[in-house]
């Protein structure tokens, strides 16, 4: 028996995007108009981006491709759940493997999570990281 589609797809979109993944720069997207609301709030200060060391984005890396690799064998795999229980048995096992992945990179998390913020947040972080993913093989979807 094959599992509802629309479950399949909600389990799958929800492992992929994980917070493990490196957000690529998009182009900006069209804004849509939000109603006017009744006071106009603050804007929240923008975060600065913690300092990360060249050892630290080699890890990063390192430890991207892993996640990237666990991510796509379980993306599979979940495609031939049979059921919810067997699925989300499946993205468990997934979340392991990557935490495993950083952690085997000589990162933890939380450290790994902090370079994450530094690519997205800092433009040289974030091409310093680009060019040694493709220089690892990666194909980062960068024009060349």
């Amino acid at each position: 028996m094959s599992m509802n589609k629309s479950i399949l797809a909600t389990l799958i979109a929800g492992f992929v995007a994980a917070p493990l993944a490196v957000a690529q720069q998009q182009p900006p997207q069209e804004q849509q108009e939000q109603p006017p609301q009744e006071e106009a709030q603050p804007m929240p200060e923008q975060q600065e981006a913690p300092d990360v060391s060249d050892a630290q984005i080699d890890a990063f890396v390192e430890a991207h491709v892993n996640v990237n690799d666990v991510r796509e064998e379980y993306t599979e795999r979940l495609q031939q759940a049979e059921d919810q229980e067997e699925a989300q048995q499946l993205q468990q096992e997934a979340n392991q493997a990557m935490q495993e992945a950083i952690e085997d990179s000589g990162m933890d998390i939380e450290e790994y999570e902090e370079v994450a913020m530094a690519v997205n947040a800092d433009p040289e972080v974030r091409d310093d990281v680009m060019e040694r993913l493709e220089e690892a093989g990666v194909d980062t979807g960068a024009p060349q």
